[in-house]
């Protein structure tokens, strides 16, 4: 559990470092506006802390006793992404035909 969490967290580290040039792009306004350069830094900070806390769960992980468990089903019920809710349930996501994939889930 620990270490599929851990996962995630990484993919959404990759996916706010992927974002950076669309941030930067912006950096040429940033020397009049202090509002847009505390916002690149927070961007920059957030990735910093997805990094650690994955890094983190990641050791947790890989200290518990073997064999360790816990039952995830309960919290599972506050995840409202499905396929989040299934990767960290430890399911395999149903196949997908081309055009759901990519759709955002709204709620």
């Amino acid at each position: 559990m620990l270490g599929r969490v851990s996962s995630e967290l990484q993919d959404l580290a990759a996916q706010v470092e992927r974002l950076h040039p669309l941030v930067s792009a912006q950096g040429g306004q940033a020397s009049s506006e202090p509002q847009l350069v505390q916002a690149l830094q927070s961007f920059d900070h957030i990735e910093q802390k997805l990094r650690c806390l994955a890094g983190f769960l990641a050791d947790l992980g890989d200290a518990a006793a073997p064999g360790w468990q816990l039952d995830p089903e309960a919290a599972l019920v506050a995840v409202n992404l499905s396929e989040l809710a299934t990767r960290l349930a430890g399911r395999r996501p149903l196949a997908q035909d081309d055009a759901s994939f990519g759709d955002y889930e709204l709620f």
